[in-house]
Formats: structure tokens, sequence, C-alpha cells
């Protein structure tokens, strides 16, 4: 019988420092994915980078300059993430998150030193810094998954959300002080220290990875046996604390090795190939459905460009708002932690892309007001969105991404999962600016009819294509998909005491030998 969830976080709590530390070199994505375009609402930077524009009365930085940092980031986390997915299964994701902040440390280096007049060289730092946290993306939660128990990996996985939220939030602080602090137009303090604050997060992965321990499940499918326990032993015992069952965490580890090889075409090292064969094909598209999901509902501009948007639309105290906006995702996530595992996952997200999508709808059509009033009402819609995609859709992706690949193929999956989602992001980071910007098509938030649309889109192909995986081990949905359970069938699966499904729980007949 399963225990408690509670029961469960307290038997494991030795495991939390080595997660946290998995967690810091995280905040990192949330920073980076957000840092560049708040400094848009920082005069200084705009004329460092920029031109004076006419018709506007201000300094602007051309669209395809916005283009460049963002787009030209997103296409090099495909070539980051494409890297880890071999490098994960060769070396292991220990050392592969060393390497991604190695390069991100680079990377900030460029954009701290580009000099005035240059916005190329930003462009440049942005797609060195992309390929690190294209290695970080597709490396944190695989990793995090591996470290925590087999029936709490959600939990596991999906903190790398609310490390990219809490690094967003400390993203608008850093943005919301250099604002205030550093207010001369010629003055680029303020940015250059913004930039800056990578150093102490990534740096700090670097300074304690040497002590953490390798993922269990690599070292396993490695066939390094006793460096596993070893690990799992390291993950989850102290002398304060020798609750946890070591013996059977290894158990279920091996037994999930096992089903994966009898289900596997051949004995073979991994390759991307087998990702697009038989259920494995399935699976990854599911995953690519889960991770691009937070782009159909509008991550990509909601998020990005909120600052630059309010200051657009006239709303007064812009910088503020933004980082309660901010505040509020970090709310979000912390709620998502108290549902996660007592809530299908079915509902928690497709639930969100419902009502996220509903708040899409409502921006959209707001937008058309010219008042103060309407700007406001902007704003309280733009913050129910916030907390609601924090709340479920952003951190679930993350759960669902690890649980639903096969264990031997969770790497590779997470790396093509990703590497799609960037280059969906890629796409989008060119053709947004061109969309919003007040220089070229000026939308503005009426940009939110196309969220409308494709969050409709995503609703009913989650609808029915997502299986519940809520307290399933590996080995349990390695057999549902490997007997080709429908996805509204997974809930009501049984398993014998062997772990065996029975067929019956699902309508489907025992075959004779």
């Amino acid at each position: 019988m399963i225990k408690p969830v509670k029961t469960r976080l307290w038997e494991i709590r030795n495991s939390y420092k080595y997660l946290m530390i998995v967690y810091i070199s995280a905040i990192g994505i949330g920073i980076d994915s957000l840092l560049f375009s708040l400094l848009l609402g920082m005069e200084s930077f705009r004329k460092a980078y920029g031109y004076y524009d006419e018709a506007t009365s201000g300094w602007v930085i051309r669209a395809k300059y916005q283009s460049g940092w963002n787009g030209g980031s997103f296409g090099c986390q495909v070539l980051g993430a494409f890297f880890a997915g071999w490098y994960n299964d060769k070396f292991g994701r220990k050392s592969s998150l060393a390497i991604s902040c190695i390069i991100t440390i680079i990377g900030n280096t460029v954009a701290i030193t580009a000099p005035v007049g240059h916005p190329i060289n930003l462009v440049m730092a942005k797609c060195v810094i992309g390929i690190g946290i294209g290695i970080l993306v597709s490396t944190c939660p695989v990793y995090l998954s591996e470290l925590m128990s087999p029936t709490l990996r959600g939990i596991g996985s999906m903190g790398i959300n609310f490390s990219i939220c809490f690094g967003q939030w400390i993203g608008s602080l850093i943005y919301f002080g250099c604002s205030k602090n550093y207010t001369g137009i010629d003055d680029s303090t303020g940015y250059k220290i913004a930039f800056g604050i990578q150093y102490l997060l990534v740096g700090g992965y670097l300074l304690l990875f040497w002590f953490m321990p390798e993922s269990p499940s690599y070292l396993i499918h490695r066939g390094k046996l006793e460096e596993a326990k070893a690990a799992i032993k390291k993950l989850y015992h102290n002398k304060n604390n020798t609750e946890y069952d070591i013996d059977s965490h290894y158990e279920i580890l091996i037994k999930e090795v096992e089903e994966e090889k009898m289900n596997a075409e051949s004995e073979k090292e991994v390759s991307y190939a087998e990702l697009f064969k038989a259920t494995n094909l399935k699976r990854v598209v599911l995953s690519i459905f889960a991770l691009t999901g937070q782009l159909w509902v509008g991550v990509s501009f909601v998020l990005t460009y909120i600052s630059y948007f309010f200051e657009l639309a006239g709303v007064s105290s812009s910088i503020e708002k933004t980082v309660g906006m901010f505040t509020l995702c970090v709310g979000g996530n912390l709620v998502s932690y108290f549902v996660i595992e007592r809530v299908d996952r079915r509902v928690l997200y497709i639930g969100g892309v419902a009502l996220c999508t509903i708040m899409n709808l409502l921006i959209a059509c707001v937008s058309y007001g010219s008042s103060q009033a309407a700007a406001y009402t902007t704003v309280v819609f733009v913050f129910l969105w916030a907390f609601i995609y924090e709340a479920t859709v952003g951190p679930l992706t993350y759960a669902l991404i690890t649980e639903l690949p096969q264990g031997r193929m969770r790497a590779k999956s997470v790396a093509i999962t990703s590497n799609v989602n960037s280059l969906c992001s890629f796409g989008l980071g060119y053709l947004i600016p061109y969309l919003f910007n007040p220089d070229e098509v000026n939308m503005g938030a009426r940009i939110m009819f196309v969220w409308t649309g494709t969050g409709v889109v995503l609703f009913v192909v989650m609808l029915f294509f997502l299986p519940e995986t809520r307290g399933r081990t590996a080995n349990e949905i390695e057999q549902l998909f490997v007997n080709k359970v429908g996805a509204l069938k997974f809930k009501r699966a049984k398993f014998d005491e062997d772990d065996k499904l029975i067929m019956s729980s699902v309508g489907k007949e025992v075959s004779q030998a």
C-alpha cells in the first residue's frame, strides 16, 4: 500500500539538500528567459543599443535585434539540448549541469562587455547562453526526477518550474532595483549588474556539484549496480534518518530496467532513432504537446514581454506591477506543490489550459478599450492568468515530460522534447516583436487572440490523449503503454502483487499462451 504523501516526503528529507543544489542552477533559466525582455523597459538600455524613434518619441531597439537575441537563443538551445541528450546517457547528469554553467558564465561575460551601439554583441551573447540553457533545460528535469523516490518523481521534476519562476521573480526585482537606483539615461551600471547576477547562481552549482550523487537510474542503466545503491544511500540516509527503504527503491529501479529490456528492440546503446518507433513515438509526441503547451497558452508573450506591455498599455507604476505579477507567480507555484500529488494530472493540466485560454480571450477583448479602467482590467486578467498558469500548466509540464517516456529513453526524450520547444520558441522569438512592437504591426494585447486559438486546440488534444500518470511507477506506466491501454483508461488500471498489469482492469483480455 502506498504511504501518504506527507509520510513519503518526510522519509526522503535527507535528499532535499541535493535537490536544492540542482534547483539553484535552474534559477538561471528563469532569469535568462526574462531579463533581456525586462531590460527593454529600461531607457538607458534602449538608448545604448537602439535608436530614437520620432513617431513614439522614445528610444527603441530594432525588432531584428530583439528577434535575434530571442530567436537566436532558442535556436542555440536546440544545439545544447542535442548535446545534453547524448552526454547525459554517456557520462551522466551531474557533470552535464557543470558544463552548462560554464557556458552560461562565458555568455554573460560577453553580454557585460558588449560595447554601446553594438546590439549584435548581445545577440552573440544570447546565443552562447542559449547553448548553456539548452543543456540545463534538458538535464534538470531528468536529473531531478531520478534523484527522487520512484513514486514522487512528479514533485521532484516540477520543482524546475518553481526555480524558473523564482528566477523570473529575482529578475524582476533586479530590474526594479536597477531602474530605481540607476536612472541616468547614459548610465550602464543598471543593466550590467542585471547581467552579472547570473555569476552567483551558476557559480553556486559549480562550487557544490562535487558533493552531488549521480543519478541512480543512470548508474543502473550503465550496469554500475553497487554505485547506484551507494548513490541511493547517500541521497536518503544519514545518521539521523534511516527510515527510507533503500532496498525497495533499488528493486523498483532494477524492475524498471528489466521491463524496458524486455520491450526494447535490442540491447544496443539508446539512439534517437528508437524514440520514433512503436510506443515510444506516442510517448514523445505526448511529451512534446505537454511542454510546448506552455507556448500554446501564451507564456512566450505574457511572461516575457509583460513589463514592456504594461508600459505601452499606459499602466502607471508598470515596474511595480511587473514585480507584483512575478510574486504572484511564485505563489501559484507554491500552491502547485500542495495539489500535484492530490489532484489528477489530467484535471490540473487540462483545467489549467482551459482557464488560461479564457483569460487570453478576455485580455484580447479588453484591449480594444482605451481608458485607464480598461488598462487596469487588463492587469487584473494578466495577474489571474499568471497565477493559474504557475499553479497548473507551468509546473505540471515538467512532471509529465519525465513520467511519460520510458526510463532508458528519458534523457533523449527530454532532449527531443526540449528541442521541439526551443524551435517553436525560436520562431515565436522572431515573430512576436514584429507583431507586437509599435514600430511594426503594433497588435498590442490583441495578439492574445492568437493564444486563444492555440489554447483551444491544445485543450481538445489533451482531453482525448493525455493519460493519467499520478502515483504510477515507471514500470507501471511502461506496461500500460506497451499493452496499448487508452489514455482514458490509465486511471482505472490495477496491478497484481508482482506489479504486473491486470488486463481485465483496463477492458483487455488476457492473451493465451
